[in-house]
């Protein structure tokens, strides 16, 4: 019988390393199988959670912090199976999840097998991996109703997520395992196009399913996202074929009809794609709020697990898995508005509890430590923002706003609205001017435009520091106008 080694790298997060052993353990696969924990130089309370284990897991011990590959190598070395099991701490396996992905992956002689993995809300994470016609991988269907059709066929990917995958050892070892040139990211897309290139078959698992708290059992930096990416795009770029769209036709999302004389029908399904020619701007706001609401979600996730890191010493009880939501069929659907104001609303509930999070544990000096979220903490920079400008700007005035080409800052009620810096079409410039007198000239040229007004947004004073000449010319020629100073400057450009 074949002997699977489920490996969990694990680097701090005792809670949700806790919370999965105890998972596997209360429900055991029927398969034969072992549990490898690699602890990756956790600094928390993880070397004393995994020792409450004893005997039910074998624990591989690592001196310094190698990443998600390096780690997910030394526990394939100490295994003992020829199914190699790589899982992430912050899954949560349903029943039958394992015995599934091993019979798929049998039946077709795959060499790696990936699971179908769901967020805490239902809905899918992971569904496999295409690569998109920019170049980079993604996970397709990512947001999609865990019942939706497209979701539910087991099927060969190029690549699959290694947050849940089964590996053949053989296939694994032929390539060398993971490459530690990548750290925590893109390493099992990696994995497989290697594998790919020498005839393996990767496959997706429809039927194997568990819940994914995504990326928190590391965390992720952006430098480190940046820097996997350009990797990726080195090695893979002109290698690795597109293949977005053949899936998105195949499974009925997307269809072209061809005329003897262009241009061609396209038509998308509404849960695929937004498609406008009236309102780019509207079109713009609608896809800002669509992400706006996934990353709430994984902030939301965030604060629930370092609640549980907090809670771990008097909390002896796994919490029960969660399950999809369920729809009232009674119950009216939300127009779109309703739901992004709700959104807004709990991005700022969300943000204050991380606040007052961090605040309680700095104060009780026992030397746990959380952060709070860069991305709610700039979601509420861009609605003080918002309204400082109602406050200040007159309706019908053009306003300048410092931006990196955020459409949503430019979100400013009943007033035209500029990047600056921006090129002639009004789109962002895509870079920073060369120096402090490139700034001036640039805000002195929009403003012979119908400029009235600039609206420095906080996260931006640099520039006024960092382009001295740009700074003095505003302090010394414009009048800086009441707003939020925690969220923004706004200056008049009306004289001078």
């Amino acid at each position: 019988m074949t002997l699977c080694s489920i490996v969990i790298p694990v680097h701090n997060k005792a809670a949700l390393t806790r919370d999965c052993v105890r998972t596997l353990l209360a429900e055991p696969p029927e398969v034969a199988h072992e549990i490898v924990v690699v602890d990756d130089a956790s600094s928390d309370r993880t070397p004393a959670v995994l020792g409450e284990f004893r005997e039910s897991i074998r624990l591989v011990r690592r001196r310094s912090n190698g990443g998600f590959a390096t780690a997910c190598n030394d526990g394939a070395a100490a295994a003992l199976g020829d199914h190699l099991v790589f899982l992430n701490n912050d899954t949560i396996p349903l029943a039958g999840w394992l015995d599934r992905l091993v019979a798929h992956a049998e039946r077709q002689n795959a060499a790696v097998t990936g699971a179908k993995l769901l967020f805490p809300n239902g809905s899918v994470q992971h569904a496999g991996v295409v690569i998109c016609h920019d170049g980079n991988p993604r996970h397709i269907y990512a947001g999609f109703p865990t019942d939706h059709p497209a979701v539910n066929k087991s099927r060969r990917f190029q690549a699959v997520t290694a947050a849940c995958a089964l590996v053949r050892r053989a296939p694994f070892e032929e390539v060398g395992g993971f490459d530690p040139a990548f750290r925590n990211c893109l390493e099992d897309t990696d994995l497989c196009l290697r594998l790919g290139e020498r005839g393996h078959q990767i496959h997706f698992c429809h039927e194997s399913l568990l819940y994914h708290l995504e990326s928190l059992s590391r965390g992720r930096l952006s430098k480190e996202i940046e820097r996997n990416a350009q990797l990726f795009r080195d090695r893979w770029g002109g290698r690795a074929l597109p293949d977005e769209l053949a899936y998105y036709v195949e499974d009925g999302l997307l269809e072209i009809g061809y005329r003897d004389a262009y241009p061609v029908r396209l038509e998308a399904a509404p849960e695929l794609a937004t498609v406008t020619v009236d309102s780019e701007r509207e079109q713009r706001a609608l896809e800002v709020r669509s992400a706006q609401v996934l990353d709430l979600l994984k902030e939301t996730i965030r604060l629930s697990s370092h609640l549980a890191e907090v809670e771990l010493p008097a909390d002896d009880l796994v919490a029960p898995p969660p399950r999809a939501a369920r729809v009232d069929p009674s119950h009216q659907p939300e127009t779109r508005d309703e739901i992004l104001r709700r959104a807004r609303e709990l991005e700022v509930e969300v943000e204050a509890l991380q606040a007052r999070l961090a605040s309680a544990l700095r104060e009780s000096g026992e030397g746990v430590t959380f952060a709070p979220s860069e991305y709610l903490g700039y979601r509420r920079v861009i609605e003080d923002v918002h309204g400082s400008v109602e406050d200040t700007v007159p309706a019908g005035a053009t306003v300048l706003v410092v931006s990196r080409g955020d459409e949503e800052l430019l979100d400013l009620g009943g007033r035209r609205a500029w990047h600056f810096p921006r090129q002639a079409d009004g789109r962002y410039l895509g870079h920073y001017p060369a120096d402090g007198v490139a700034a001036v000239r640039h805000l002195e040229e929009l403003r012979g435009m119908g400029a009235s007004y600039l609206v420095v947004p906080s996260t931006a004073y640099w520039w006024l520091e960092h382009y001295s000449e740009f700074g003095r010319h505003l302090r010394e020629r414009y009048a800086a106008v009441s707003g939020r100073q925690e969220a923004c400057v706004i200056f008049s450009l009306g004289g001078g």
